[in-house]
């Protein structure tokens, strides 16, 4: 095993966050949230399925809106450069002690996707290992007049998740999975590792305990990255017209210097937009703690 806070001589497997799969229970507040809030392209139903899929780059799609009867993220899928890699990392997970599904044909159609394989995390989280991601050579279609989403290489963003066991779900998925601690936040009953990819994106993942009002098991929040400090501004402007529930003001975090708001999704767990997000180099990099998660801003509501 290799200790998960050297970043030095090792490449990792795990590329980048490429897609969530969401169950949702309101189909048209998710579209309406994606297209009036996050400005997503959303892709042209092909009339076989009652999935949609919301495209932010050059990736096929990187999220797919599943209907059911329960809003929770079904699966997060991580990408992989080679079908080597991809069986090293399989490998890998079945040693821990975790069983591996191959995805079906009509799974990889689903996904858009040459191949995956299926497995649940330590803590019960549903992950997939993709290889070979759709790419459309037609421009990106946004739903609103923004500049853009920062994602290609550096993947669709980052996950928050809570755990039971923290130390042991840092240490799945730096010791196992490859992944890099980029720093930690710890601060009154909380203890958050972020973690990175094989992308400089300051975080890909990130682990909570049980704290901040959440238990085990729950999404806390996932993140996109806009292009530009105005479209973050026009987003928050139109969650504050919908009156749509606010978890954090718009603020700058400590760690990774993005600048960013936190609202309820359709949901009930939290999404992120932000923009001008620290990127990593590993040559002069090395792993901080910090008492606050916010340089400013970022206030909760018993703050405000």
């Amino acid at each position: 095993m290799w200790r998960h806070d050297e970043a030095e001589g090792f490449s990792m497997a795990v590329s980048q966050l490429g897609y969530l799969g969401i169950g949702v229970t309101d189909m048209a507040a998710w579209l309406e949230t994606a297209t009036a809030i996050l400005g997503v392209e959303v892709r042209v139903s092909d009339g076989s399925s009652d999935v949609r899929r919301l495209r932010i780059d050059a990736m096929h799609h990187r999220f797919s809106l599943h209907p059911s009867s329960k809003d929770d993220v079904l699966f997060a899928g991580w990408q992989v450069e080679s079908l080597a890699e991809m069986d090293h990392l399989t490998e890998a997970i079945k040693d821990y002690g975790l069983p591996v599904t191959e995805g079906s044909i009509e799974e990889c159609e689903e996904r858009k996707v040459r191949r995956l394989v299926k497995f649940a995390d330590p803590e019960g989280y549903s992950n997939e290992l993709y290889y070979g991601p759709l790419y459309d050579s037609a421009p990106l279609k946004t739903s609103l007049p923004i500049s853009g989403f920062n994602a290609g290489e550096l993947g669709l963003g980052h996950i928050v998740r809570h755990c039971k066991d923290h130390k042991k779900a840092v240490s799945f998925y730096c010791d196992v999975m490859g992944f890099k601690v980029s720093d930690y936040i710890v601060f009154a009953d909380a203890d958050m590792a972020f973690l990175r990819c094989n992308n400089r994106r300051h975080h890909s993942l990130a682990l909570v305990n049980e704290a901040l009002g959440h238990s085990a098991g729950q999404t806390n929040h996932f993140m996109i990255e806009v292009s530009s400090l105005d479209d973050v501004g026009r987003a928050y402007d139109e969650v504050l017209r919908r009156k749509l529930p606010i978890i954090m003001t718009l603020g700058r975090h400590s760690n990774d210097n993005t600048t960013s708001f936190y609202f309820v999704g359709p949901s009930g767990f939290g999404i992120e937009i932000g923009t001008g997000g620290d990127l990593v180099n590993d040559a002069d990099w090395f792993v901080k703690t910090y008492d606050s998660t916010k340089l400013w801003g970022h206030l909760l509501p018993h703050e405000r």
